[in-house]
């Protein structure tokens, strides 16, 4: 199910978020938490294994062409690697349990958070298929917490230094 286009490559009635890439023109990711994320080993989703991927609570960013568009919090039981591995990775038709997913979704135009947030999911196998392939050019980062509240105050810490584009809801 995809929006139709207005003639010019858009597609109509989605939601656009700010192009992830508004960030290279804006270098706002140089406080001392973005300069400690951004020094963190960024791994390719396209070759992440959910081994490589701590259980540990914490706090991650993905990179689209080198620039943090989406950032989160792990502070759930299975940690770092649930979060990334299970919602964001899923490659499922639901995108229900992912606002990263739901987001490039509609940074995509393919169709608004709204609807991405519904179950049953209201998306097939085609569309969801685009999102998949964004985030497998992507690349995430994290940083390890002790406690589920570290990971709380650090990802809003890191949220006051700078919101990246996906991030918005």
């Amino acid at each position: 199910m995809s929006a139709p286009e207005d003639g010019l490559g858009n597609r109509m009635g989605a939601v656009v978020l700010p192009d992830p890439g508004w960030a290279r023109d804006h270098p706002v990711m140089d406080g001392p938490l973005w300069t400690r994320m951004n020094g963190q080993p960024r791994h390719p989703a396209s070759a992440l294994n959910p081994r490589e991927i701590p259980t540990a609570p914490g706090v991650y960013a993905w990179f689209h062409d080198g620039v943090a568009v989406y950032s989160g919090r792990a502070a759930g039981r299975s940690g770092l690697r649930g979060r990334i591995w299970s919602n964001h990775l899923s490659t499922g038709v639901d995108l229900s349990r992912s606002s990263f997913r739901r987001n490039v979704c509609a940074h995509l135009g393919i169709a608004p958070t709204a609807i991405t947030k519904a179950r049953p999911p209201a998306l097939g196998v085609s569309a969801v298929s685009e999102v998949n392939e964004w985030i497998r050019r992507c690349d995430v980062a994290w940083i390890e917490c002790d406690t589920p509240a570290q990971a709380r105050a650090l990802e809003q810490e890191l949220h006051n230094e700078w919101m990246p584009s996906l991030k918005r809801r």
